[in-house]
Protein backbone atom coordinates (compact mmCIF):
# COMPACT_ATOMS: atom_id res chain seq x y z
CA UNK A 1 0.00 0.00 0.00
CA UNK A 2 2.77 2.44 -0.75
CA UNK A 3 0.42 4.81 -2.59
CA UNK A 4 -2.18 4.92 0.17
CA UNK A 5 -2.47 8.11 2.20
CA UNK A 6 -1.26 7.74 5.73
CA UNK A 7 -4.02 8.06 8.32
CA UNK A 8 -1.67 10.42 10.22
CA UNK A 9 -1.55 12.71 7.17
CA UNK A 10 -5.32 12.82 7.16
CA UNK A 11 -5.60 13.14 10.95
CA UNK A 12 -2.58 14.87 12.49
CA UNK A 13 -1.85 14.26 16.18
CA UNK A 14 -3.80 17.29 17.40
CA UNK A 15 -6.93 16.32 15.46
CA UNK A 16 -9.75 14.84 17.53
CA UNK A 17 -12.43 14.88 14.81
CA UNK A 18 -12.67 15.88 11.20
CA UNK A 19 -15.63 15.64 8.87
CA UNK A 20 -15.95 16.78 5.28
CA UNK A 21 -18.95 16.19 3.09
CA UNK A 22 -22.68 16.70 2.95
CA UNK A 23 -24.02 17.19 6.46
CA UNK A 24 -27.65 16.36 7.19
CA UNK A 25 -29.52 16.44 10.48
CA UNK A 26 -29.33 12.64 10.56
CA UNK A 27 -25.56 12.74 10.02
CA UNK A 28 -25.24 15.38 12.73
CA UNK A 29 -27.34 13.32 15.16
CA UNK A 30 -25.17 10.27 14.54
CA UNK A 31 -21.74 11.83 14.88
CA UNK A 32 -22.77 14.26 17.62
CA UNK A 33 -23.69 11.51 20.07
CA UNK A 34 -20.30 9.85 19.67
CA UNK A 35 -18.43 13.14 19.88
CA UNK A 36 -20.25 14.15 23.06
CA UNK A 37 -19.46 10.80 24.70
CA UNK A 38 -15.76 10.92 23.81
CA UNK A 39 -15.32 14.57 24.85
CA UNK A 40 -17.02 13.85 28.19
CA UNK A 41 -14.70 10.86 28.79
CA UNK A 42 -11.37 12.52 27.86
CA UNK A 43 -9.52 14.13 30.76
CA UNK A 44 -8.50 17.09 28.54
CA UNK A 45 -12.09 17.93 27.58
CA UNK A 46 -14.40 16.51 30.25
CA UNK A 47 -14.84 19.85 32.07
CA UNK A 48 -15.59 21.84 28.91
CA UNK A 49 -17.23 19.27 26.66
CA UNK A 50 -20.67 20.92 26.77
CA UNK A 51 -19.29 24.17 25.35
CA UNK A 52 -17.20 22.34 22.74
CA UNK A 53 -20.17 20.21 21.77
CA UNK A 54 -22.53 23.21 21.63
CA UNK A 55 -20.19 25.15 19.34
CA UNK A 56 -19.70 22.09 17.11
CA UNK A 57 -23.46 21.57 16.74
CA UNK A 58 -24.07 25.28 16.01
CA UNK A 59 -21.39 25.28 13.30
CA UNK A 60 -22.80 22.09 11.79
CA UNK A 61 -26.31 23.55 11.73
CA UNK A 62 -25.06 26.64 9.93
CA UNK A 63 -23.62 24.40 7.21
CA UNK A 64 -26.84 22.37 7.00
CA UNK A 65 -29.04 25.47 6.77
CA UNK A 66 -26.96 27.89 4.71
CA UNK A 67 -24.28 26.18 2.59
CA UNK A 68 -25.17 26.82 -1.07
CA UNK A 69 -23.75 23.46 -2.18
CA UNK A 70 -26.82 21.45 -1.17
CA UNK A 71 -28.78 18.33 -1.83
CA UNK A 72 -32.51 18.40 -1.20
CA UNK A 73 -33.63 15.15 0.34
CA UNK A 74 -37.01 14.10 1.76
CA UNK A 75 -37.56 15.30 5.33
CA UNK A 76 -34.05 16.73 5.74
CA UNK A 77 -31.50 19.13 4.32
CA UNK A 78 -27.88 18.60 3.29
CA UNK A 79 -25.20 21.26 3.02
CA UNK A 80 -21.57 20.65 2.07
CA UNK A 81 -18.84 21.72 4.45
CA UNK A 82 -16.07 20.70 6.79
CA UNK A 83 -15.97 20.52 10.57
CA UNK A 84 -13.09 19.74 12.87
CA UNK A 85 -12.23 19.59 16.55
CA UNK A 86 -8.56 19.69 17.50
CA UNK A 87 -6.35 20.42 20.46
CA UNK A 88 -4.49 23.74 20.42
CA UNK A 89 -2.17 23.95 23.40
CA UNK A 90 -4.37 24.10 26.49
CA UNK A 91 -7.45 24.81 24.38
CA UNK A 92 -9.70 22.93 21.99
CA UNK A 93 -10.30 24.52 18.60
CA UNK A 94 -13.59 24.00 16.78
CA UNK A 95 -13.46 24.95 13.09
CA UNK A 96 -15.94 24.99 10.21
CA UNK A 97 -15.66 25.86 6.52
CA UNK A 98 -18.19 26.06 3.73
CA UNK A 99 -18.92 27.99 0.57
CA UNK A 100 -21.07 31.11 0.83
CA UNK A 101 -22.77 33.28 -1.78
CA UNK A 102 -21.88 36.99 -2.08
CA UNK A 103 -24.97 38.14 -0.13
CA UNK A 104 -24.21 35.61 2.61
CA UNK A 105 -20.64 36.90 2.83
CA UNK A 106 -21.95 40.45 3.32
CA UNK A 107 -24.33 39.29 6.05
CA UNK A 108 -21.56 37.36 7.84
CA UNK A 109 -19.24 40.37 7.67
CA UNK A 110 -21.95 42.49 9.35
CA UNK A 111 -22.47 39.92 12.08
CA UNK A 112 -18.76 39.57 12.81
CA UNK A 113 -18.20 43.33 12.74
CA UNK A 114 -20.70 43.54 15.61
CA UNK A 115 -18.92 40.77 17.53
CA UNK A 116 -15.31 41.81 16.90
CA UNK A 117 -13.64 43.46 19.88
CA UNK A 118 -16.61 43.02 22.21
CA UNK A 119 -16.30 41.64 25.73
CA UNK A 120 -18.17 38.51 26.75
CA UNK A 121 -20.76 40.64 28.58
CA UNK A 122 -21.27 42.88 25.54
CA UNK A 123 -21.66 39.83 23.29
CA UNK A 124 -24.24 38.49 25.76
CA UNK A 125 -26.23 41.71 25.46
CA UNK A 126 -25.99 41.62 21.65
CA UNK A 127 -27.13 37.99 21.74
CA UNK A 128 -30.24 38.86 23.78
CA UNK A 129 -31.01 41.86 21.56
CA UNK A 130 -30.64 39.76 18.40
CA UNK A 131 -32.81 37.02 19.89
CA UNK A 132 -35.63 39.50 20.54
CA UNK A 133 -35.29 40.98 17.03
CA UNK A 134 -35.65 37.60 15.31
CA UNK A 135 -38.18 36.02 17.69
CA UNK A 136 -41.30 36.86 15.66
CA UNK A 137 -39.78 36.39 12.19
CA UNK A 138 -41.19 33.11 10.82
CA UNK A 139 -38.64 33.13 7.97
CA UNK A 140 -35.61 33.52 10.23
CA UNK A 141 -33.55 30.62 11.44
CA UNK A 142 -31.91 32.89 13.97
CA UNK A 143 -30.48 35.69 11.85
CA UNK A 144 -26.89 34.97 12.89
CA UNK A 145 -27.83 34.34 16.50
CA UNK A 146 -25.67 31.22 16.55
CA UNK A 147 -22.49 33.18 15.88
CA UNK A 148 -23.21 35.40 18.88
CA UNK A 149 -23.69 32.24 20.96
CA UNK A 150 -20.41 30.79 19.64
CA UNK A 151 -18.62 34.05 20.50
CA UNK A 152 -20.08 33.96 24.03
CA UNK A 153 -18.82 30.42 24.59
CA UNK A 154 -15.38 30.87 23.02
CA UNK A 155 -12.53 31.51 25.44
CA UNK A 156 -10.60 33.40 22.74
CA UNK A 157 -11.93 35.84 20.16
CA UNK A 158 -13.45 33.84 17.33
CA UNK A 159 -11.60 34.06 14.04
CA UNK A 160 -13.19 34.14 10.63
CA UNK A 161 -12.14 34.75 7.06
CA UNK A 162 -13.07 34.31 3.43
CA UNK A 163 -11.30 32.86 0.41
CA UNK A 164 -12.65 34.23 -2.88
CA UNK A 165 -13.29 31.54 -5.48
CA UNK A 166 -13.27 31.92 -9.27
CA UNK A 167 -17.03 31.26 -9.42
CA UNK A 168 -17.87 34.38 -7.35
CA UNK A 169 -18.55 32.40 -4.20
CA UNK A 170 -16.26 32.46 -1.18
CA UNK A 171 -15.17 29.82 1.27
CA UNK A 172 -16.04 30.95 4.77
CA UNK A 173 -13.84 29.80 7.67
CA UNK A 174 -14.68 30.23 11.35
CA UNK A 175 -12.84 29.02 14.46
CA UNK A 176 -13.66 29.16 18.16
CA UNK A 177 -11.70 27.95 21.20
CA UNK A 178 -12.70 26.47 24.54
Amino acid sequence: MENALSWRTLAPGDQLYSFSGYITNRVLDGIAAGIEDVLAARSETNKSYRKIFGIFVEMAQNIIFYAPDRVEIPNDEAGFGTLSISTDGDHVRIHASNEVLPHQKEQLEKIFSQIKGQSSDEIGRLYKQRMLETFDDPNSRGGGLGYFDIARKSTRPIEFGFELLDNGKSVFHVSAWV
